[in-house]
């Protein structure tokens, strides 16, 4: 009996899975901007963009769907991770500013919370980014993680504790 009823629950499992909704594949990371584009505070965002309420970009990660800016950060983590590689092994970096500084013109989970205090810190990590491009090192990585905490200690306290654990001792 109890081989019966492991077949019928792996059974059962097999046709879920196959009727599940596939999800939707996620969204490709957002090219650089232009050197001469500009993204500020007072750029104006595009609805219906991935990312934009209503639009938000669904992943394995998190299949209800990030916001542009989410889904911007885990980039950023990613091309952190990959810089501080390349650093230690003595090999070029690349230049990370370009497709960090959509930060500040990106959609947000809250829309609400693109204010001036949020643009500020935005400026002062993208600073620290351009620090780290311009001389790689272990002192101007953890400025640029420095900058993440800061922001995230005021804003979305969440990934504080993973932030934490991407310092370079």
């Amino acid at each position: 009996m109890n081989r019966y009823r492991s077949f019928a629950v792996l059974a059962l499992l097999s046709w879920l899975a196959a009727c599940a909704e596939t999800p939707a594949a996620p969204a490709p990371w957002p090219e650089p901007l232009a050197a001469d584009a500009d993204c500020t505070l007072d750029s104006t965002l595009v609805p219906g963009v991935p990312g934009s309420p209503g639009h938000l970009i669904r992943s394995s990660r998190n299949p209800n769907g990030d916001s542009e800016l989410s889904a911007l950060m885990r980039r950023f983590i990613d091309d952190l991770y990959a810089a501080r590689a390349a650093v230690e092994a003595g090999k070029p970096v690349t230049p990370m500013y370009p497709t960090h500084r959509r930060m500040r013109c990106s959609w947000f989970t809250k829309p609400e919370e693109r204010d001036a205090l949020y643009d500020g810190m935005a400026q002062g990590y993208l600073a620290s980014v351009q620090a780290f491009d311009a001389t790689p090192s272990q002192d101007t990585y953890n400025a640029i993680i420095n900058g993440c905490a800061a922001c995230h200690s005021v804003k979305c306290g969440g990934p504080l504790d993973y932030i934490d654990g991407m310092r370079w001792r």
